[in-house]
């Protein structure tokens, strides 16, 4: 019934012993076996119920394990294309990363960084154009482009 000969010859062996500490409670022979009988059923239905609890915490705790690995290789991921998308922005021309860090790092409007920097709002605009163009051809050179577009589009979903 248990489909485990060890388990299955310990529970006759529990059923015997606890048939040994109630033979007081038996008359006869037919009263004995009916004993023997339930509780080795019984017995053999909890170590049935407790072996399937086992599976299934067993089933639950892997998957669980599963989302965690998949979570710290998404994070691991990230990092990795965030440091070398800073790599490429530090790597642009001065002026070109300038005006690209205060556009995208501190959100200032095209015109403003026009007249803070004495340049007209065209430059503006044809410098962050140059800055995103230089940034994905190293970025596809190094093979990151298709990382960074699958990091965006998992980050969009989320």
């Amino acid at each position: 019934m248990v489909d485990n000969d060890g388990e299955g010859e310990d529970i006759a062996a529990d059923s015997f012993v606890k048939l040994l500490n109630r033979h007081d409670s038996f008359d006869t022979l037919p009263n004995i076996k009916a004993f023997l009988y339930i509780t080795t059923r019984n017995a053999c239905l909890n170590y049935l119920r407790y072996t399937q609890r086992q599976h299934s915490s067993k089933r639950e705790l892997n998957r669980l394990q599963e989302k965690t690995d998949e979570h710290a290789l998404s994070y691991m991921v990230h990092a990795e294309v965030l440091r070398e998308v800073e790599f490429e922005i530090e790597q642009l021309p001065n002026r070109c990363r300038e005006i690209f860090k205060l556009i995208y790092y501190e959100r200032k409007p095209a015109d403003d960084i026009a007249e803070q920097l004495g340049i007209s709002i065209n430059t503006v605009w044809v410098q962050r154009a140059k800055a995103i163009q230089l940034i994905r051809t190293n970025l596809l050179k190094k093979g990151m482009l298709s990382a960074l577009l699958c990091f965006l589009l998992i980050n969009q979903e989320s």
